[in-house]
């Protein structure tokens, strides 16, 4: 199994982002209450509609599905989000150095497309975490995803002192992370929901306007 990345030129016009959501067990007691319990670790899912696509943006559809081979493969998407753009000036106000701490000859370095510096810290199965945001100020609300490594998250609550946020989060976290990048723009490794998702029917041969469903893949270790 591979994952791969998502191609660049392919902006969904419409999206519907579902954060876990699966319960089980919902029964009804003789006094008429009802009780369901959550799924242990739900995937998130993504739907997403396109407008017309033309020309190289149709045969990166057919690439990726292809690549996809149904489900069989994961592609990294990124988590088309826009309500993170009111902090984008920000983000992209960073500068970091190369790999080994380093920078160019002229003391410049390469500009963030993301947060730089704000990390998080816990372990598997934890709700509230906890992030400084430095000079970035308090960037993040309730409502807003994020994310920790290739795994997208939903802040349902956010609490500010000074710039160090606690932060709510569904699901619960993924992994045990130490020190792991927080993200303004998430990914996810998906997976198609069914095997002929994403069909392309082409108008007069040559236009189509498709969506697709991923469902997150928790499992992949591409």
């Amino acid at each position: 199994m591979s994952t791969f990345d998502w191609p660049a030129n392919l902006v969904p016009l419409n999206i519907d982002i579902r954060p876990p959501r699966e319960t089980a067990g919902l029964t009804t007691s003789l006094s008429g209450k009802t009780q369901a319990e959550l799924v242990p670790r739900p995937p998130f899912s993504v739907t997403m509609e396109f407008d017309e696509l033309h020309g190289d943006e149709v045969l990166a559809w057919r690439a990726i599905l292809g690549l996809l081979e149904g489900r069989s493969n994961t592609v990294r998407l990124p988590i088309f989000d826009l309500w993170y753009r009111a902090s984008d000036a920000q983000i992209r106000g960073g500068v970091v150095p190369h790999s080994d701490g380093t920078f160019f000859s002229d003391g410049t370095g390469y500009a963030t497309r993301d947060l730089s510096g704000v990390n998080v810290t816990g372990v598997q199965g934890q709700r509230n975490v906890t992030a400084d945001f430095g000079d970035y100020g308090q960037l993040l609300q309730a409502g807003q995803y994020f994310g920790l490594g290739d795994y997208p998250y939903l802040a349902t609550g956010v609490w500010w002192d000074g710039n160090v946020a606690t932060i709510r989060t569904t699901p619960t976290l993924r992994d045990d992370f130490t020190d792991e990048a927080l993200r303004l723009k998430p990914v996810m490794i998906g997976r198609l929901s069914d095997d002929d998702g994403g069909a392309l029917m082409l108008k007069g041969l040559y236009n189509g306007a498709p969506s697709i469903t991923f469902i997150e893949d928790e499992d992949d270790d591409a």
